[in-house]
């Protein structure tokens, strides 16, 4: 019913056709607003997941090298004291030759 017509008592079938194809495409525009919505909550939710994993897991990457780096310091001082303590200097000998 692309103009609008008086209602009459009885319906052709070119009536129920136009109104079965008119309530065919709003629904069609229902289905669509409501698939688009949910992909792009999908959507929003797997960028808000992945920004948790990053955040979270940058702490973690922090707190590793922090503690490599503790256990270098640890290490060359241990060498130093190994060293001294034997009395070979090693490390003042290859600090020469280089």
């Amino acid at each position: 019913m692309t103009q609008q017509r008086k209602v009459r008592p009885n319906l052709t079938n070119y009536d129920v056709l136009e109104l079965m194809q008119k309530e065919l495409h709003q629904s069609e525009k229902r289905i669509v607003k409501k698939v688009m919505f949910i992909v792009s909550s999908g959507v929003l939710a797997i960028i808000l997941l992945i920004a948790l994993v990053i955040s979270t897991q940058g702490q973690t990457v922090r707190n590793y090298a922090a503690e490599a780096m503790r256990k270098a310091f640890e290490a060359e001082r241990a060498v130093h004291i190994i060293d001294e303590a034997a009395g070979t200097n090693f490390l003042e000998q290859s600090k020469k030759q280089q």
